[in-house]
């Protein structure tokens, strides 16, 4: 009697729950990782856009001044002493009805406090939409360091990015800093991952999967 009470209370909640329309989330599928080209930059500055103002330079390079995550090439974004800004970026194409999701490995070190002043140095991470509007992803001060390793950074950018329809999407790195900064930041393995949309859907209780309960 005691089992067949729990069992019958059990469908009972189960009845209640789907009646009150109460939905979960379903999980999060993945659709892909994109084709961002030369993501590792082993390809020097090929497929990417790079601006340096006032001073001249190529932000990726593959120096052994600063190490790369993997490989050879990386982003050298800053650490020019010089105030300015540097930044690379890509444009892609995000397809219809899904969801970006931005990932990259990030170095900054930072100047010890013994060594004098730290400078002013940003990091802004941004996607900037069709119709010109830009999203900040991700940024970071000076004072925000890795510990001399490269650190991965992951983000989903905005519903203004989802759509039903491809969009193109303008990824950059850029890097602001003063004259008394010399410590940049380093950007490696950059990819782009879509996802299926979390949908809500109702609970569903299948019949005759509901087993005694023991004690």
């Amino acid at each position: 009697m005691r089992k067949r009470a729990r069992r019958a209370s059990i469908l009972a909640a189960a009845t209640a729950v789907a009646a009150t329309g109460l939905f979960v989330a379903a999980p999060t599928a993945s659709a892909g990782t994109s084709e961002i080209a030369n993501p590792g930059f082993e390809s020097g500055n090929a497929s990417w856009n790079e601006k340096v103002t006032p001073f001249a330079g190529h932000p990726i390079n593959n120096s052994s001044a600063w190490p790369a995550h993997s490989g050879t090439g990386k982003a050298e974004l800053g650490g020019q002493g010089l105030t300015g800004i540097s930044r690379i970026s890509q444009q892609v194409t995000v397809p219809a009805y899904r969801v970006p999701v931005l990932s990259f490995w990030v170095r900054s070190d930072v100047v010890s406090s013994g060594s004098g002043s730290f400078g002013f140095r940003q990091l802004i991470v941004e996607a900037t939409a069709e119709d010109g509007t830009p999203y900040e992803l991700h940024d970071r001060m000076n004072k925000a360091g890795t510990s001399g390793s490269y650190e991965k950074v992951t983000v989903a950018l905005p519903d203004a990015f989802y759509s039903s329809s491809p969009q193109k999407v303008n990824i950059s790195f850029m890097a602001i800093e003063d004259a008394s900064n010399r410590m940049p930041f380093l950007i490696d393995d950059v990819s782009m991952e879509y996802r299926f949309k979390t949908i809500d859907r109702p609970v569903v209780i299948p019949s005759g999967i509901f087993r005694p309960i023991a004690g």
